[in-house]
Formats: C-alpha cells, structure tokens, sequence
C-alpha cells in the first residue's frame, strides 16, 4: 500500500471532490481517480461514494481513513527521527529554484560544516508548484521557492490549506543583468525601450502562473512571449551566455558579487513598475529541522539579508 496514495484519499476526504483535491495536490484529476480506484481494488471495498454533498467517505473508509491518518502521522515521526544529526554524518535535502544566490549558500555551507562529515545531500531544483508538492509529501526537508511579489496574497494560503508553514525570506526587486561590455554597461538606469533591441535571457518558471490563471510573467519579463529571448534554465549556462553572446540580458533576483566578478557582469536598474519577487521557504507544519538544518537556514537567512532580498 503506497504512502502517497494514503495522503491522496486523506485529501480527497478533507476537500470532498476529486478535482479539488487533485488541485490541492497538484497533480491531474484523471490520475488521482485512479490512484483511488486502484487502491479500492487492493483493499477489496469502496472509500469513497459520490453524493448530493460531493464525493464523501463510505461508513468503512472512515474507518479505514482514520487508521491511514493514524499511519501517515507515524510515518512522518519515523522520518524526522530518521533524519536526525549523527556527529559523523550531514543530511540535508531541498528544493529550489534555479538561483546562483542559492547554489553560492549551499556550497559555502558545505565548505563549512561537511569537511571530515559523511555527505547525504540532495539539492534538487526545480519550479515552485513541483517544490511545494515535494515538502507536501516530504519527498525533501523544505522547499524555497521564488514566486511574483504579487502572487503572494494568493498562494500563501493556499500553502497552509496543505498543512505546510511558509515563511518569507526576503524579497528583492528585479534589475538588469549584463556582461560589463554590452553597449549600455554605461548607463546607470535604464528604460525597456532602450532594452528593446537585445535578445533577453528567460529564467523563470511559470507553473505558479498557471496554476494561478495568471496571464504570462510579464513582471518578470521584457520580451516574454515574443521571438527576441532565449529560454535558458541554468544558472551556469545564463551567466555563460551573457558574458560571451553579444547584448544578451535578463532581468535577475540579486547575484553575488562573486559571480559578478566571476563572469564579469554588472546589475543596473531599470525605470517603470517595479519588478519584485519574493523568496518563500516552505515546510511541513509539525517539521523540526535538524540542527544541520538549523544551520544551513541560518545561512540562508543571513544571505537573504545580506543581498537585501
């Protein structure tokens, strides 16, 4: 019996309907009646019927939902005292999203506290829908997740109908970045139309965009939806490609000063609405993190504010 498929019919029981629960869930609603159907067929009856109220439990799969709940919480208690220190031994799992902020964290982190350690680390990035499926089902520590400023009211609390905790790390306005030799390096603000002219790199993902019926990043993007960008989703190959392909930019979350001068880049501000995005970290409600963990998001929040986020 799959755990997940557990927390699935949980879910389908607290939103009474298969489609809203498979929204909740992030995942479709052809595969989540599946997943239902299948695990009725291995328990041999029926969790769930369909009446005027929606879809609700049978007088069995109460009782067989109150013994699933009973075995995800366990479940979950296993898992945290699983992932406890051991002097010898680091572990550290997480989501986010593709950021050289981030990617510049870990490593310092690792550099400080995994010398002479057992390593068991998993850095896994992604897009923010994806990172928040994976700390519901706790496939990873905590997730951070980059999200338009303007989403906020929005999402946060749909997270917590997920009976996840979101904290907000920092937020940042976007500015322009280029390679220190892109024939407007010179100028100390500039507008979209001077812009206009330059293939610009995109780097956002857009499913909380369209999990949210949003229209397309425009806050994110100057040339979003035309023929004049590159879609490009790694940190290392964006800053490749504005060094080295002539007039390329993007608009970017804060980068640090060692990347700047690694790639020789320079940020310059642009005039208009501002750009502003927020950078959210989302766990498990009852999650205690280790003191590994403890340490790492110390450094997280420290970087955060060091960058002004």
């Amino acid at each position: 019996m799959n755990l997940n498929v557990l927390r699935y019919a949980l879910e389908v029981e607290k939103s009474r309907s298969i489609t809203g629960a498979a929204k909740q869930l992030f995942i479709s609603q052809p595969n989540l009646s599946r997943d239902i159907r299948e695990l009725e067929e291995e328990i041999g009856f029926s969790v769930f019927t369909r009446n005027s109220r929606g879809v609700v439990p049978t007088e069995r799969g109460r009782e067989f939902l109150q013994l699933a709940r009973k075995a995800v919480r366990q479940y979950q208690a296993l898992e945290d005292y699983c992932s406890r220190d051991e002097p010898d031994s680091l572990r550290l799992h997480l989501c986010a999203p593709h950021s050289a902020l981030l990617s510049s964290v870990l490593t310092s982190f690792l550099a400080k506290y995994g010398r002479g350690r057992r390593l068991s680390v998993k850095y896994h990035e992604t897009g923010a829908l994806e990172a928040i499926e994976r700390a519901q089902q706790r496939d990873c520590s905590f997730s951070v997740i980059r999200t338009p400023e303007r989403y906020e009211k929005s999402i946060l609390p749909l997270i917590r109908q997920r009976e996840l905790a979101a904290e907000v790390l920092g937020r940042c306005e976007l500015t322009v970045l280029f390679s220190e030799h892109h024939p407007l390096a010179d100028v100390p603000v500039l507008t979209a139309d001077m812009l206009e002219p330059y293939p610009e790199i995109l780097w956002e993902d857009a499913s909380l965009a369209s999990w949210l019926h949003e229209p397309a990043e425009t806050g994110c993007f100057l040339h979003a939806g035309t023929d004049g960008a590159l879609i490009v989703h790694s940190p290392a190959l964006r800053c490749d490609i504005l060094s080295h392909i002539p007039g390329t930019f993007q608009l970017s979350p804060p980068v640090p000063e060692s990347v700047l001068a690694q790639y020789r880049l320079v940020v310059r501000k642009i005039q208009g609405a501002p750009r502003r995005m927020t950078l959210l970290l989302i766990l498990p409600e009852d999650y205690h993190p280790s003191q590994t963990e403890q340490a790492f998001l110390a450094m997280l929040r420290q970087a955060c504010g060091a960058y002004r986020l």
